[in-house]
């Protein structure tokens, strides 16, 4: 069947002007997905829409939250840098107390191995023929004028914790050079293998490096062990105040 141009014309004008008409035909023409596509795009954008709205508003709480993080930030880091500048200054005060605990415990070890000479000594092997201090030690620096020993050296020397000339069970003199300490340290058998050295330099007779001390270390032991240096160990009751 053909339609007439002013049939298809008047088809027209109804769908333009009959909306139940045109649902009709819409659903005729086309199928029920397409039909009800324009109420599902409504309902989708209403959807979107809601999502726009609650994802908004979540931007909006999420920037508030993070002002408020970097605000804490900030105060987080300024409170860090004033405990890492505490925490240095903390350092640094228990580094000087453990560096002048230290330096008293070494006064301590040195005035009880001269205060405990004969019994050094006498561990040893030896008999105390003199013990000398710092004015000796000037004195015999003085008369043999060493023009190779620098002044740093000298003051050591002079600081010596324990130098006595002794005798040995043959009867023949040499010295000892001692260093005391609670733990000897490779510092400590240094100064007394230089100042044996200095001893047997000045006088021509043998000079035995010394340690006195609680215990050692590692490098200080491996040189006890070696017979490089002679160990005086302290007992606890040495170093025990009375």
């Amino acid at each position: 069947m053909t339609l007439s141009q002013q049939e298809k014309q008047r088809f027209l004008q109804a769908l333009d002007s009959d909306l139940q008409f045109l649902a009709e035909v819409r659903s005729r023409l086309l199928s029920s997905e397409l039909v009800q596509l324009p109420e599902r795009f409504a309902q989708f954008a209403n959807q979107v829409t809601t999502f726009i709205e609650r994802q908004e508003e979540f931007n909006a709480r999420q920037e508030g939250f993070n002002a408020r993080q970097e605000e804490f930030n900030a105060r987080q880091e300024e409170f860090n840098a004033r405990q890492e500048e505490t925490n240095a200054t903390v350092a640094h005060r228990l580094q000087r107390i453990t560096d002048d605990l230290g330096d008293l415990k070494g006064h301590v070890a040195g005035r009880i191995a001269r205060e405990t000479c004969d019994g050094i000594a006498e561990r040893l092997g030896f008999e105390v023929i003199e013990q000398l201090n710092g004015n000796d030690l000037r004195r015999m620096v003085r008369e043999n004028n060493p023009a190779d020993i620098t002044l740093g050296d000298r003051q050591s020397f002079y600081r010596a914790d324990l130098v006595a000339k002794v005798i040995n069970q043959a009867g023949e003199e040499l010295f000892i050079a001692a260093e005391a300490s609670y733990t000897a340290d490779e510092r400590d058998t240094h100064r007394a293998i230089r100042n044996a050295g200095f001893l047997k330099d000045f006088t021509g007779l043998e000079a035995l490096p010394v340690i006195a001390s609680l215990r050692n270390d590692d490098t200080v032991q491996r040189l006890v062990d070696a017979g490089e240096v002679r160990w005086f160990q302290f007992d606890q009751r040495d170093l025990s105040p009375e």
